[in-house]
């Protein structure tokens, strides 16, 4: 009869470092290759355009693990258009849409696996919205900067989500009648220009950071602007930051 014993710990730990560095290596391997491919060294770029035509209001969700994200107003044809650049042609993502209702919705389909997951790739986008359509963008990048400026825009949700990178947010211009903000940031500096005639409360949950005022009252909870005209919008913000300077500012 054959006798079985039980692998004491040391041995455990001699063959799962074994597998590990057998992992990494095998990864190496075929990292080299897929890198010494002619198109995976070159730069990807598409560009995208969703016509605005029957579409009463859009829903836009963008997820960037590493990257920037810029929106503007410049689009007057279509709903959405821009263009993304990425380093690696061969992990080049792309928008997709379905429309319900007249409603479209917009999110980010891009090609992935376990080395992609692993080292990352960092992707631009550069996005320009309709300013005659309501939209709702919820935005969220792991590590990047987000810029967003939609001048007279019809937002109607602002949601942000920022691991660690900065976050610009102009809203100086919009003119709707109600306006709900969502922002979540690692660490990073958060800036936000608010129009002057306006109602605006800013609800905050922070840990470590100067802030920085103009045209607000308010304590370290929350912060208020307040205008004599009854009819002036009202924008709520929800600021949840690990780490980084705040600037609240009002533009006229």
């Amino acid at each position: 009869m054959i006798a079985f014993h039980l692998p004491n710990l040391r041995q455990v730990f001699g063959w799962l470092f074994i597998i590990m560095i057998l992992s990494f290596g095998i990864g190496g391997v075929l990292l080299i290759l897929e890198t010494d491919s002619p198109n995976s060294l070159r730069e990807g770029y598409s560009e995208f355009n969703f016509p605005s035509k029957d579409i009463e209001k859009a829903r836009v969700n963008l997820a960037v693990d590493t990257g920037s994200i810029h929106i503007s107003d410049q689009s007057m044809e279509y709903l959405l258009s821009g263009d993304v650049h990425v380093e690696a042609k061969h992990y080049l993502p792309r928008l997709t849409h379905s429309v319900t209702n007249k409603t479209m919705n917009i999110a980010i389909d891009r090609p992935r696996d376990i080395f992609h997951d692993i080292i990352g790739g960092e992707e631009r986008w550069d996005v320009k919205i309709h300013n005659q359509t309501p939209i709702s963008l919820l935005l969220s990048v792991g590590t990047g900067d987000i810029y967003i400026q939609p001048g007279n825009a019809q937002i109607s949700e602002l949601s942000l989500e920022s691991g660690a990178g900065s976050l610009y947010l102009d809203i100086h211009e919009w003119k709707g009648d109600s306006l709900p903000i969502r922002i979540e940031n690692g660490a990073g500096d958060i800036t936000i220009l608010f129009p002057e005639r306006s109602r605006v409360n800013v609800a905050l949950d922070r840990a470590i950071g100067n802030i920085f005022l103009t045209g607000f009252t308010g304590d370290d909870t929350g912060y208020y602007h307040e205008t004599r005209d009854p009819d002036a919008p009202v924008i709520h913000v929800t600021i949840s930051q690990g780490i980084g300077d705040i600037t609240l500012r009002t533009v006229e």
